[in-house]
């Protein structure tokens, strides 16, 4: 077994390859992909790259992205994909050695603290030991409401079946999946409807940060070639009226951002594209459609129950 610190743009690029493979083989969710973390390095990468990776047999076995950001207060020491990722993990085995790698790298970078925030309720850090010279705590981190599917509420599917009525009504409705050809239009109808709708309540919303725009602009065509992208529009009558976007992962749908026309509530786009949506993943097999991060009203409506993420923080102790 060979655990090594990589600590360069170049060196982080060239494991793309090793790293997808990787992903494919003990993948849990897309966010620990490289078509979701090495685009979030590029667009959000300030600090200095420190990702622990554990060889054995020729064959990358594990991995843990982080990176050090420079601070008022010092040094630090972060997930990769912090901020905008909703969970934070490692990938594959050797949670604990790869995390100690980490932190005696950061001993002589000078770095007296990690904060790997958003956890998610199966990783192995939660449990993974301090090594000697580091104080270790765990604290809550975001509630993020999972569905256990195929269940709904008796009273969204009746609202479905209304909406889905009244979208009949107004002209007949479809649901389109972006692909290669058409996912830059796709993208950009999203992005129109997400902005319209939050500046409709005086906010900005997430997708005016332009790094934001730039991140999802450039890591949708990796995640759709891999298979981990699914942004999905609504027609109802042949005009746009909603947009999701969704990652995916062994067993489940991760619904990550949406927009959708307020000049069209009354057939309430957003859930009939959720429920489309449910509907298909029930179909592929998947047991789980996480809403992420947030205790908005519509994820309890439609039945999630809240999983809750974790915030691991090490201290380096003296």
């Amino acid at each position: 077994m060979t655990v090594s610190v990589l600590d360069n743009d170049e060196a982080l690029q060239a494991l793309a390859s090793e790293w997808h493979v990787l992903w494919q083989r003990a993948g849990t969710t897309p966010f620990q992909s490289p078509h979701w973390l090495l685009p979030w390095w590029d667009a959000f990468g300030s600090g200095l790259p420190r990702v622990a990776a554990w060889h054995k047999g020729g064959m990358l076995r594990g991995l843990l992205p982080a990176y050090v950001l420079r601070e008022a207060d010092g040094p630090k020491l972060l997930p990769i994909g912090a901020g905008i990722t909703d969970y934070l993990d490692g990938l594959g085995e050797g949670a604990a050695p790869l995390l100690h790698a980490l932190l005696g790298r950061a001993t002589v970078d000078g770095v007296a603290r990690c904060d790997w925030i958003e956890l998610p309720p199966w990783s192995p850090l939660r449990h993974a030991a301090a090594p000697d010279g580091w104080v270790a705590r765990l604290d809550a981190g975001s509630p993020c409401p999972v569905l256990a599917l195929p269940g709904i509420p008796p009273g969204i599917a009746r609202k479905l079946r209304m909406s889905r009525h009244r979208a009949e009504r107004a002209g007949g409705w479809t649901v389109e999946h972006a692909v290669p050809e058409t996912l830059g239009a796709a993208l950009e109808t999203l992005v129109s409807l997400h902005q319209a709708r939050w500046a409709a309540g005086g906010e900005p919303g997430v997708l005016c940060d332009a790094d934001v725009l730039a991140f999802h602009r450039a890591s949708s065509p990796g995640l759709l070639a891999a298979g981990l992208l699914r942004l999905s529009v609504l027609r109802v009558g042949g005009t746009v009226a909603a947009a999701i976007l969704a990652l995916l992962g062994p067993g489940r749908i991760f619904f990550y951002i949406s927009g959708y026309d307020t000049a069209q509530s009354f057939v309430s786009p957003g859930t009939l594209l959720l429920g489309a949506m449910l509907e298909e993943a029930v179909a592929e097999g998947r047991t789980e459609a996480h809403f992420l991060r947030g205790r908005e009203g519509y994820k309890y409506a439609w039945g999630a129950v809240d999983r809750m993420n974790t915030t691991l923080s090490l201290v380096r102790a003296g």
